[in-house]
């Protein structure tokens, strides 16, 4: 292999930065375009022309300082700039879509161009290129020709055949000497993986490329633009006059244009390849550059709008077929990992109390889950090697290492050698290691891993040309981008890598984890009839597993009341749809609550349940609650009453959210169990030194340190079916229902979770039951007064409609992996001003971080290829070292705020967010209000505000309507009341399908009881 340049060891990620920076001016804003048509600039309100292509006299014949400050119709005629402005004003400009123009010259003929306007903030580009004189094909012939190129995309057999594909036919259209199809791998470089050309060409199939070859400034314009054409790479610049815009005296952007110039970095590299004249297609997969469609020709070739606008179109459908391909590939593969993880998951179910001889009977697969070579199982602490693996002392050491580190659920690498210099020692077994591990903290630590591993592949990567003459130094040590003049095989042997492992090998090892993680959970719980540690391992086991599955069910959920939110900002949405909206809510909402449950048992179970104290108006409270349920109680035919009486003060200090918690589960389940009657809400308080329980040791014992508190006593009576005494404590026991329960459809955690509450704040909760007469749950909690009563009452904020005026644009990069969630925080920060960007993963936001420099970054935390704890270290620790390097003193300023958004919903997934360098932390799923609080509060940004809208007072209450079975055949209502009680939606639905038409009303009721998951209500509609 030929020795490495030393030079290359100065270039840095910060110092390529640097140098793509440097040249962004010469690739956006050249000062020039190419001579094969001219451009105006002019303003969009006026139409006046600030600036001109010197060209113009060439082809209009009027000078370009005669053309300045004029209006446009003085150069075009009036009734061409009318065709201009009804274009403006129909046609959207994002799409660039072209037109003819017919200009008049001076010598009184016409002469027809073709046209292109480009939208700027205050500004018009319009661009203007002869037509060129073609063979007028037919255009049935022509819609055959394209139909037999797409028909051609579609019947290719596999990625590579469809590349070879795509590089002949788009040959056969444009006519170029050479054509190839270049894609962009994980590290920014090209590989050349197609090829179309004239025979007595060397071939470029398999040729890598370095990153700096295509600089960022360039990769964004392919992203931006489909097509680029350069006709004639030794072009005469035609210069823009004025050369700097007239108004800001600065560079033009001429981004947008076809005919902008060229950096004369890319002149000199397209000359030094022999080349003449390119045309440059793009290949995008889901907001990323995926690759080009590059055509060089050896002598200059100029392609006329048709054709580029077909290549352009080609250039579209082959993104989606090359993103279609590769899909297709991967779903073969997850298909046979899917066989294998449910292969696994059946052995466990059988032999739940033998994970380590199920993984071994079932090494083959285990390694064939991932394509790795050889694996180790270590099983709280026992030790089982599989197929090619480094020594048992090596892996004990290895696990150790990976222990220290940070404890990673899913752990890959390709080259352990630059992570832990030890593994240099076993590289032809392990170069490469994906490791799944699980931790259960209890008395003893105990901890779950399955590692794989690949060996060390040699590889041997042809380069066009050293990578490293991309970059020369000079004598003072400063670096330039310098276009390679050498583009020779030059071979470079890479070791100690293995093949990497790739995405979906990733997501196949974080679902074996769920699937060991389950049984460990199984084999726990078959254990706890044994032994007290074993009860213990069981319990943490389950916790954890709900844990992990609340976060896989919040993702989703985030998304589902996400667009909800983004869908009610609409005035436009119709009534039927904001009903439907209204249950896609409720439905979220409700499993929202059943994800939160799960959620505090485990903060319970975890010793974190804390008090989150504040002042609020507590008859207020008790009136929200009474409201909120009295509907439900009309619904179901049931008296609801609700009193407390004069000593319950208005206002104390403690937690709302929590006393507000334990109510609405206790009026919840009143209302879930009483069939016919009544249910009662009473309150009454009473000074705590009066309580025979008070614990008046705990009290402090300076006086000045003690604060008034009183004891609010809420009892929720009912004329339900009532407890049998032997279930009067196991009630509240978590995941323990009673007999009553067997049709509910929670989780069996509210009255657990509500007793903690209560005895967190100083109290308890008890109940009193006959069996069928009814039961009485009494809560005590204590409150302290507030030494001040001038308290303001919350007011409910304005839905935000904007940015206030006069603030900068603000960049908001959001890092999010399901592409729900990322389009939805896409759509809802656009829809108010912000400058938003997304990546799917650390590594891109390292990456787009570089470049685009956000104010901001929205960081999802489990992600793959990187996750974001490494992210935001890795982004620390750059800005750190900038900053030392900075003479100013206030650094932190300069920094970027980051905020952790993550579905991991738990105290030490906060800290440990904090902890890694993130200024703020959300959970999902959440609400509009938070995210742009958080915003607000880290950037000083200011909102506009919708105006309130005015109560109606006239309103009248809703109306109830208790629909009346008896008008129904007596099959049909027994099988309403069995659907019912088998929980079952679709057969309600299809019985509710049987009922006349002429009955609207009781059509709508029925549908209105399932949609809101009053089914225990119809069970009691129809007892016969």
């Amino acid at each position: 292999m030929p020795q490495k340049n030393p030079k290359i060891s100065q270039l840095t990620p910060l110092n390529l930065k640097i140098l793509e920076e440097c040249s962004e001016e010469a690739v956006y804003a050249p000062g020039h375009i190419q001579p094969h048509g001219i451009v105006l600039l002019m303003q969009r309100n006026s139409l006046n022309i600030l600036q001109v292509s010197e060209n113009v006299e060439q082809f209009l014949g009027i000078s370009a300082e005669e053309l300045l400050g004029q209006p446009l119709p003085e150069l075009l005629g009036h009734d061409r700039v009318q065709e201009i402005v009804r274009y403006l004003t129909q046609e959207p400009l994002n799409i660039h879509k072209g037109f003819d123009l017919k200009i008049p010259l001076k010598d009184g003929s016409i002469q027809t161009y073709r046209s292109t306007l480009h939208q700027l903030p205050d500004e018009l580009i319009l661009e203007i290129e002869p037509q060129l004189t073609i063979e007028n094909n037919h255009s049935i012939d022509f819609y055959d020709r394209l139909q037999t190129v797409i028909l051609n995309f579609r019947s290719a057999i596999g990625l590579s055949d469809l590349a070879q594909t795509i590089a002949r036919e788009v040959k056969a259209m444009t006519g170029f000497d050479r054509v190839m199809i270049y894609r962009f791998e994980a590290d920014d470089h090209g590989v050349v993986i197609a090829e179309e050309k004239e025979s007595y060409l060397e071939s470029y199939q398999g040729l890598h490329y370095p990153a700096i070859d295509i600089p960022v400034p360039a990769r964004k314009l392919f992203y931006s633009n489909w097509v680029r054409q350069i006709p004639n790479i030794n072009y005469t610049p035609a210069r823009l006059i004025p050369t700097n815009h007239p108004l800001t005296n600065t560079p033009q952007d001429l981004s947008a244009c076809v005919l902008r110039g060229v950096s004369p970095y890319h002149i000199e590299y397209l000359q030094n390849m022999g080349v003449a004249g390119t045309l440059t297609i793009s290949l995008i997969d889901d907001r990323r550059l995926w690759g080009l469609i590059a055509c060089h020709h050896y002598s200059p070739r100029l392609v006329d709008y048709e054709t580029r606008k077909t290549c352009e179109f080609l250039g579209q459908f082959a993104s989606i077929e090359l993103v279609h391909q590769q899909e297709r590939e991967l779903n073969v593969y997850r298909s046979q990992a899917k066989t294998i993880q449910d292969q696994l998951q059946q052995a466990f179910r059988r032999d739940s109390n033998f994970i380590e001889q199920v993984l071994t009977e079932n090494a083959s697969q285990l390694l064939d889950l991932v394509h790795a070579q050889g694996a180790a199982i270590l099983l709280d602490g026992r030790l089982t090697l599989v197929g090619q693996t480094p020594s048992e002392a090596e892996v004990d050491e290895l696990v150790q290492w990976l222990l220290q580190q940070n404890k990673e659920r899913v752990f890959a690498t390709a080259s352990l050698s630059q992570l832990y210099a030890q593994a240099k020692q076993f590289k032809d077994r392990a170069s490469g290691v994906l490791a799944i591990s699980i931790f259960l903290s209890y008395a003893k630590q105990k901890s779950y891993h399955i590692l794989w591993f690949r060996p060390e592949q040699i590889q041997t990567i042809n380069w066009a040309g050293n990578p490293q003459d991309a970059v020369s130094i000079d004598e003072i040590g400063k670096m330039h981008l310098c276009p390679r003049k050498s583009f020779e095989l030059w071979q470079e042997t890479v070791r100690e890598m293995s093949y990497p492992w790739q995405i979906a090998e990733l997501e196949a090892a974080a679902e074996m984890r769920h699937i060991l993680m389950l049984a460990v959970l199984e084999f726990s719980q078959a254990a706890l009839e044994h032994a007290a540690e074993r009860a213990a391992i069981a319990n943490r086991a389950k916790s954890q597993f709900l844990a992990n599955m609340s976060h896989e069910l919040r993702t989703p959920l985030n998304a589902i009341l996400g667009f909800t939110q983004l869908m009610n900002r609409s005035p436009y949405i119709p009534e039927e749809f904001q009903e439907h909206l209204g249950i896609i809510t409720r439905s979220g909402e409700h499993l929202l609550t059943l994800i939160d449950d799960v959620l505090q048992m485990s903060r319970i179970e975890a010793g974190q349940l804390v008090l989150s104290t504040s002042c609020f108006n507590l008859h207020r409270m008790l009136g929200s609650i009474n409201e909120m349920f009295t509907l439900k109680a009309g619904e179901k035919g049931l008296h609801l009453s609700s009193q407390w009486d004069a000593t319950v003060p208005r206002y104390v200090c403690g937690d709302q959210a929590k006393l507000r918690q334990i109510l609405i589960n206790l009026l919840g389940n009143a209302l879930k169990f009483t069939t016919t009657g009544s249910i009662a809400l009473r309150g009454r308080a009473f000074s705590s030194d009066d309580m025979p329980s008070s614990k008046n040791g705990d009290r402090p014992t300076n006086p000045s340190d003690i604060k008034p508190t009183i004891t609010l006593s809420l009892e929720v009576e009912d004329t339900g079916s009532g407890i049998s005494p032997s279930d009067l404590e196991s009630i509240f026991d978590a995941f323990r229902q009673s007999n009553r329960d067997r049709h509910d459809r929670g989780t069996g955690l509210g009255l657990s979770i509500s007793r903690e509450f209560a005895r967190l704040m100083g109290g308890d909760i008890t109940v009193r039951s006959t069996l069928d007469r009814g039961s009485t749950f009494t809560c005590q909690v204590v409150l302290e007064l507030p030494e001040s009563l001038d308290l303001e009452e919350p007011e409910i904020s304005d839905r935000i409609i904007g940015i206030e005026p006069g603030q900068p644009i603000y960049r908001i990069l959001v890092v999010e992996d399901v592409p729900e969630n990322r389009q939805l925080l896409v759509t809802l920060l656009e829809s108010v001003g912000f400058d938003v960007c997304a990546v799917e993963n650390g590594v891109e936001a390292i990456d787009r971080w570089q470049t685009w420099h956000p104010d901001l970054i929205l960081m999802d935390i489990q992600m793959p290829v990187m996750d974001g704890y490494e992210a935001t270290r890795q982004i620390r620790a750059q800005e750190s070292l900038v900053m030392s390097h900075e003479s100013s003193a206030d650094t932190r300023e300069q920094m970027t705020r980051i905020i952790a958004l993550t579905a991991y919903a738990f105290e030490d997934d906060r800290i440990a967010s904090l902890q890694v360098g993130c200024d703020d932390y959300i959970a999902k799923p959440f609400t509009e209000g938070t995210l742009f609080d958080k915003i607000a509060h880290h950037l000083g940004v200011r909102y506009c505000y919708a105006e309130k809208n005015s109560p109606d007072s006239s309103a009248s209450p809703p109306k109830i309507f208790t629909p009346d079975v008896k008008t129904m055949p007596t099959k049909w209502i027994a099988e309403v009341h069995e659907a019912a009680l088998d929980l079952s939606d679709n057969k309600l639905y299809e019985l509710i399908a049987q009922i006349p038409k002429e009955k609207q009303d009781f059509i709508e009721a029925m549908t209105s009881l399932v949609d809101n998951f009053q089914l225990e209500a119809i069970a009691t509609l129809t007892q016969i």
